[in-house]
């Protein structure tokens, strides 16, 4: 019996390779946009979910260099924002990548106001939410908040790069960084005052998110408002609209705290 071979000619088979490489790139995006770690290396553990239970304890663990006195401004700030829904804030105090760890998963990216062509090392949200999940089931914290000094991208996508923060709702843990919030990003002079303004609305932001849900409010002066460049950051408040205390009202009337 005759056997027929079909033999691909070889700038067909280039073209059947690219098409499979085209698919694998793309089906990488849509696991990583469904919420699967990225890259995988970053896959997070965590203990089986629990219902978060308000009023807890909220922790704040520092990756980088932050003024000791700045941390009673945050307690200051988020008690009077989400008043009666902490026992306490603790600090956690500093934490140092191991030299492998602190170049795992990292990629360089031009920052998006450049003046130079120098690439900055942008690291994935992941490496750091699962320091932040196993800090919080180590100190029995509800919920977790990790500030930066380094540049971030997100795990979840990874065309959204430098970003100012991150929410991780399923973990109860969230991320700032501190980078673009100072003048310095932008080639101007040091402030210390705005940004510290700036990084006290973005913490307060990430944390209204554990506590309110995924969704960003719409009235253009609230804290909750997505802000996406610096200038939004500066025009909010760093308070809660109406709407938004409303909403927060209602979940201490339902616990009944």
């Amino acid at each position: 019996m005759a056997v027929t071979l079909n033999i691909i000619a070889m700038p067909e088979l280039q073209k059947y390779i690219q098409k499979i490489r085209r698919y694998k790139e793309k089906l990488k995006k849509i696991i990583t946009r469904i919420g699967i770690s990225y890259p995988i290396e970053f896959e997070l553990n965590d203990e089986p979910s629990k219902r978060l239970i308000l009023p807890c304890h909220l922790g704040i663990l520092f990756f980088g260099d932050f003024d000791v006195s700045f941390f009673k401004k945050i307690i200051i700030n988020l008690n009077y924002i989400f008043d009666s829904f902490f026992f306490n804030i603790r600090n956690l105090g500093g934490y140092n990548f191991t030299v492998k760890l602190f170049y795992k998963g990292v990629k360089k990216e031009y920052r998006e106001m450049k003046k130079s062509s120098d690439k900055i090392k942008i690291h994935p949200t992941n490496k750091f939410y699962q320091i932040l999940i196993d800090k919080r089931i180590e100190e029995n914290l509800g919920m977790i908040l990790a500030i930066t000094d380094l540049p971030i991208f997100s795990s979840n996508n990874d065309n959204i790069l430098f970003l100012f923060g991150e929410t991780h709702l399923k973990h109860r843990c969230c991320l700032v960084s501190s980078l673009k919030l100072k003048e310095q990003f932008y080639n101007r002079p040091e402030n210390r005052d705005l940004f510290e303004e700036r990084i006290l609305k973005e913490i307060i932001h990430e944390i209204g998110h554990l506590i309110l849900g995924p969704n960003h409010c719409h009235n253009y002066f609230c804290v909750m408002k997505f802000s996406k460049d610096i200038y939004k950051i500066d025009e909010k408040k760093k308070e809660l609209c109406e709407t938004c205390k409303i909403k927060l009202n209602k979940i201490r009337e339902e616990l009944n705290f």
